[in-house]
């Protein structure tokens, strides 16, 4: 009798553990209703299912520092297309890259994918989710709430050993719906069924910072939901009634289609995934607003601190230097060539910083103008802040290296700029000079992409042969008329105008602007209108950016660009007309 007892006790033990293993299995199952989330207990619970595989996101050196058991390293460049292939940072490569991808990972269509961040990549992680929701792995798919700081807080134990990989085998289904391109959503700015979300921090979505865009602001009829608002000081996901109340703010019906941009994607992925967890309708812009600053004004683009942009360039004299130059908010930059001639002697509180230091190859061109974000931080490290005073001197013919870094400063959104009158020349001698360095940290320089005040090799090409385009060659005339051999075509785009840089100058000090009367004079009687659009140019820019300034801050025309490329461009193109002589 105690052995039939005994038996029946085993025999509801085997079931017990089988019906406990089996609800195991099931909560590491694969179904439609697989959490978006898991705890770090569900974690402990099911690190060790066959089919789990566990994907850490963040810096390689940090997950060679410690990661938990079985992860394997994947960051947001392993899943996005290289930077060559296209001009868009992180965007998606095709179903069929991706599949090739996540399978090198292990990953077949039955694994069990938890994400996780390291530290505190949690829109790095987000944006990976998005890329496996896109392919059509939203079933296999969560991510460890809290990532690897919830996971050790816990108690548990990291490690250093790397996971052999056995390669995955896919068949996907992905889903170009879960993508929305710039023409759809153009198409949509005036359907109330859809609702634009701008995920950046606010501060870039109101417009005050442009962020490196040649556009600030957000797109049309866009709200406002960063990205830092979904997640907790812990980086744990907000409860779904405080993240609905988000959307609910942001006039999100439920049935709408929510669209999430940022800047290039990835923290867009993260209103995305709350959008998704709580069942909207949601597409992610992969271009982002890197891609609907810089198209053409027909993708509307609201910024509402529009009515306090714009550069002023003021022409100062070295009395008013002087006596600003001890001023909190003045920056003086001092752009000659030479810095021994800086070390000799300065104006009191001047940074160095060479003209020449703002330009480098590019395409296989010398001189050109670096990128934004290089030139941002050149003007950072030199200690300028929005806001504040610059003033630009340089020394005699040096003046053309002056007037380029003020080109630059506007055309990367500086707003108060100013120009001294006579140069280092006329400073030293009536004003006290230095040796000291200035004492200064470095700053967060806002740039802004200013596009529209440069003209490119297409404005060239669209703009020759037109009446109410003026071209101005501000080079000395031997090169004007092609006469001096130095490019692989000598001449000046047809039609062109020239009024060599020097003319405006006065003759004993290259760095001092002639009085206006006799600056206006100079441009009438070439033929130059006030009311046209005009274009000036050089060799490299350099020359052109002396008449750029004269011509729009100092003679206030309304319409002025710079063709930045320049002859050195225009003349490398075979295919485009040079006309040489005097005539234009």
């Amino acid at each position: 009798m105690k052995f039939k007892i005994y038996a029946f006790i085993f025999l509801l033990t085997v079931i017990s553990v089988g019906f406990l293993e089996t609800k195991a299995q099931e909560t590491c199952a694969i179904t439609e209703n697989t959490p978006m989330t898991v705890s770090v207990e569900w974690l402990q619970k099911h690190i060790d299912h066959k089919n789990l595989v566990l994907l850490h996101v963040g810096e390689k050196k940090e997950y060679d520092a410690g990661h938990i058991l079985g992860a394997r390293y994947i960051a947001t460049r392993d899943v996005s297309l290289p930077q060559e292939e296209g001009d868009l940072a992180l965007q998606l490569p095709t179903a069929e890259q991706l599949k090739v991808i996540f399978e090198k990972y292990g990953i077949s269509n039955d694994s069990r994918i938890i994400l996780y961040f390291g530290k505190s990549w949690v829109t790095s992680t987000t944006r990976i989710y998005f890329t496996l929701d896109y392919l059509g792995l939203k079933k296999n798919t969560s991510i460890l709430d809290g990532g690897m700081p919830a996971w050790v807080a816990a108690g548990n134990s990291l490690t250093k050993a790397i996971p052999e990989v056995t390669k995955g085998n896919l068949k996907i289904a992905s889903d170009d719906k879960k993508v929305a391109k710039s023409d759809w959503i153009n198409s949509k700015l005036n359907d109330s069924k859809v609702k634009i979300i701008d995920s950046r921090a606010t501060v870039f979505y109101d417009g005050s910072r442009a962020g490196n865009y040649p556009r600030p602001g957000h797109i049309k009829g866009a709200k406002s939901i960063p990205y830092s608002s979904i997640v907790d000081k812990e980086l744990k996901f907000k409860d779904d009634v405080t993240l609905r109340k988000l959307f609910t703010d942001a006039g999100v019906k439920p049935y709408d289609t929510v669209v999430t941009y940022c800047h290039i994607g990835q923290q867009a992925s993260l209103v995305y995934f709350a959008a998704r967890k709580l069942g909207y309708k949601v597409k992610l812009y992969d271009g982002s607003f890197e891609e609907w600053s810089a198209k053409n004004d027909s993708y509307a683009v609201f910024d509402p601190k529009a009515s306090e942009r714009g550069t002023r360039v003021s022409v100062v004299s070295p009395k008013w230097v002087e006596e600003n130059a001890n001023k909190e908010n003045v920056k003086i930059l001092d752009v000659r060539l030479n810095v021994y001639d800086y070390f000799a002697s300065h104006i009191p509180n001047a940074v160095h910083l060479a003209d020449a230091a703002m330009r480098g190859p590019r395409l296989g061109y010398p001189t050109q103008y670096l990128e934004p974000f290089m030139i941002g931080r050149l003007f950072s490290n030199a200690g300028i802040k929005k806001g504040d005073k610059v003033v630009v001197y340089s020394d005699g013919n040096g003046v053309l290296g002056a007037t380029m870094m003020i080109y630059l400063l506007e055309r990367y959104g500086h707003g108060k700029i100013y120009f001294v009158d006579g140069g280092f020349r006329d400073y030293k001698s009536s004003h006290k000079t230095a040796q000291e360095y200035p004492k200064y940290k470095p700053s967060r320089f806002d740039s802004m992409d200013n596009r529209k005040i440069s003209a490119n090799l297409d404005d060239i090409k669209s703009s020759i042969g037109k009446k109410s385009v003026t071209f101005i060659d501000a080079r000395p005339p031997d090169v004007y008329r092609g006469e001096k051999k130095i490019w692989t075509r000598n001449g000046h785009i047809p039609g062109a105008i020239n009024i060599p840089w020097v003319n405006l100058m006065e003759e004993n000090n290259r760095h001092k602007l002639k009085p206006i009367f006799e600056l206006r004079k100079v441009f009438m009687e070439a033929g130059v209108k006030p009311t046209d659009d005009i274009i000036v140019y050089c060799g490299t820019s350099r020359e052109a950016s002396l008449e750029y300034m004269i011509l729009k801050h100092v003679l206030k025309a309304p319409k002025v660009r710079l063709y930045e490329g320049s002859w050195a461009e225009y003349s490398n193109h075979p295919g485009l007309a040079v006309v040489k002589g005097a005539k234009p």
